[in-house]
């Protein structure tokens, strides 16, 4: 599975797969055990932010951490609720039979049928994936934002390079001196026949 996610080229998309799977199936195990919200929401918040620090580490840039967190948060928490409505379904009537008993317990005068099962069924998961892309988005950025700073000092020692690497130009100034020292042999040259024509003379 590492090799087909790391094909990603996106670098949040890449990390959000990877840490919303685990999440996904952490939740999915833990729902058997307990259903505390303040569980799966820490549980989001920090699959969500060790995906952003991941994510900003290559690109320095806190909303590729955001975006990280929230696509962890997304897939995370859309892993278990998906597989969740899939049991509904195929088991509604017996849901439905169990939802009727507890109203008329109640002594509540509702008449529960498939469909209301469905929308309320539909109304849970889109809650669920809500309430886990707030946690995924916060702390994607927190992450991304921690990572960033890290990732600041590489661009600065390129940039004092860049400055030290022009010496071209004494080049070009030691081409003139090499044309004057050039010149006095003409001048000499010049001198010569006049010395010459004062001999004949």
């Amino acid at each position: 599975m590492q090799n087909v996610l790391s094909r990603v080229r996106n670098p949040a998309l890449r990390q959000g797969l990877i840490f919303g799977i685990i999440l996904g199936i952490i939740l999915l195990a833990i729902s058997f055990i307990s259903t505390s919200v303040i569980v799966t929401l820490a549980l989001i918040f920090l699959a969500a932010f060790i995906a952003g620090m991941r994510a900003s580490q290559e690109t320095g840039r806190i909303t590729t951490g955001t975006l990280a967190g929230l696509w962890t948060g997304l897939i995370g928490i859309f892993i278990p609720s998906i597989i969740a409505a899939i049991l509904v379904l195929i088991n509604i009537d017996a849901y439905r039979n169990s939802l009727q008993t507890a109203a008329d317990k109640q002594h509540a005068h509702i008449t529960y049928t498939n469909s209301m099962v469905l929308t309320g069924l539909l109304i849970n998961v889109l809650f669920l994936i809500v309430l886990g892309v707030l946690p995924g988005v916060i702390g994607g950025a927190l992450g991304g934002n921690i990572s960033r700073r890290r990732t600041q000092l590489p661009p600065v020692e390129e940039y004092h390079e860049a400055i030290i690497e022009p010496p071209s130009e004494p080049q070009t100034e030691e081409t003139p001196s090499e044309s004057q020292t050039e010149e006095p042999p003409s001048e000499t040259s010049s001198e010569e026949p006049s010395s010459s024509t004062q001999q004949v003379e």
